[in-house]
């Protein structure tokens, strides 16, 4: 072979080397790119997801917080109607006859007790129109008092309540009963009423107030 020849072969092979190269590095370099851009696509993706996911718990944070204020509302409201339309009207009414019944002749052996026909008049005009107002909150706003710990005694006082006023309105209104008084048909006043009436009342005076003041963070803690 001439030297020419093999000249022209070592530069063809070295052409085509080259050439075999170049392909390479430009095949090489789209893959880069394209592993590149790939990567780029998960890392955002990633990032997207993550972006979503503390959107979302930051949602639930809000709504589970609303939710919070919302029941801490609603039992502050509750609370609210328990002492306004039950526990402090019936407290109220059950201290103004406290007072009241000593001073009445045909009720009390006490020697302070009013003359007679002044016994009479405040017995019918204000003892029993208390007792009426009692009975007619009891039948309207018995379920403000359902939730109570002690409600099944209370419930049961209550009842008994209602029995005694509608004897002492009965022995009241008939001429030939006038003399006797509840206690003498088996229907005397209860005598835990007040008491857990009185207790109540004030145990709802107490939560109420602390979740008036209470901090937000605090409204899941069972400190009342």
């Amino acid at each position: 072979m001439a030297l020419s020849e093999t000249i022209i072969e070592l530069v063809v092979d070295k052409v085509l080397i080259g050439g075999i190269v170049l392909v390479a590095g430009y095949w090489l370099n789209k893959r880069f790119e394209v592993f590149k851009n790939e990567t780029n696509e998960k890392y955002h993706q990633r990032q997207l997801i993550a972006e979503l996911e503390q959107q979302q718990q930051q949602q639930i944070s809000e709504l589970e917080n609303q939710i919070t204020m919302a029941r801490h509302n609603a039992e502050l409201e509750f609370i609210e109607r328990q002492i306004s339309e039950f526990y402090w009207p019936i407290y109220l009414r059950l201290e103004k006859d406290n007072v009241m019944w000593k001073r009445i002749k045909s009720l009390s052996n006490e020697q302070n007790v009013l003359p007679e026909a002044a016994s009479i008049a405040i017995e019918k005009e204000f003892i029993l129109k208390n007792h009426q107002e009692i009975v007619e909150i009891i039948e309207s706003k018995i379920h403000l008092a359902e939730n109570a710990n002690n409600g099944k005694d209370l419930i049961n006082e209550l009842l008994k309540y209602i029995k005694h006023v509608a004897v002492y309105k009965t022995i009241r209104s008939v001429k030939e009963l006038e003399r006797f008084n509840p206690v003498d048909m088996n229907e005397p006043f209860p005598e835990k009423l007040f008491p857990l009436i009185e207790s109540n009342f004030r145990s709802l005076q107490h939560k109420y107030e602390y979740l008036r003041n209470v901090k937000f963070g605090d409204l899941n803690k069972e400190s009342y």
